[in-house]
């Protein structure tokens, strides 16, 4: 366990700040949206954002699992699949530790623990900003963003986007091969043509 810190620790930090950085713009594109009056362009803002995030949590796990990659096929390293998917779950710990005191403030009848639902609630709002216009949705005439549940829920795409990117990186599969060719074939006859000019 020290040694998985000791080698991902950096990049729990960046997946934590990435999602942060993401959160804010969510959360002010959702803030616009609500300007607007507009559900519509408050649910299409809020998915592109959340999609937005998960590209870069892709990418970035992507690397990092080509990156041990190396490591694995050199024999300094297990191959573990579920790398990305720890990596993940400790950046997401504090998105969970959110949602246990949302859970605690809404299902026990205190003072101390509704003052502490409402830190988790502000602090997932914070953290989550990219779910907000998404979380505003009605279910049967009850917000979404009211069900302490749903928090629990919000952290699931990352974990899993992570996993499975992880896994690819490490497999050296790409999504994004073919539009790397076509970029790659373009630049080649842009070049091409250069030299005829010449």
């Amino acid at each position: 366990m020290k040694a998985f810190f000791k080698n991902y620790s950096y990049d729990m930090l960046k997946m934590f700040l990435n999602q942060f950085g993401t959160a804010i713009f969510g959360f002010s594109l959702a803030l616009a949206a609500g300007k607007a009056q507009s559900a519509v362009l408050r649910n299409i803002t809020s998915v592109a954002a959340i999609l937005f995030y998960l590209f870069l949590l892709y990418t970035m796990t992507w690397d990092i699992g080509y990156r041990d990659r190396v490591s694995v096929e050199s024999g300094r390293k297990k191959r573990n699949r579920l790398t990305g998917c720890w990596i993940a779950l400790c950046a997401n710990s504090l998105n969970l530790l959110f949602a246990v005191f949302i859970m605690l403030g809404s299902v026990m009848e205190s003072a101390a623990v509704g003052t502490l639902g409402s830190i988790g609630a502000f602090g997932a709002t914070v953290l989550e900003g990219m779910y907000v216009g998404i979380l505003a949705n009605s279910v049967g005439g009850v917000p979404l963003n009211s069900h302490w549940w749903i928090y629990f829920v919000i952290p699931i795409p990352a974990i899993l986007v992570s996993a499975i990117a992880y896994n690819l990186g490490l497999y050296d599969v790409k999504f994004t091969s073919g539009f790397s060719s076509y970029v790659n074939e373009t630049e080649r006859e842009r070049m091409q043509e250069k030299r005829r000019k010449r």
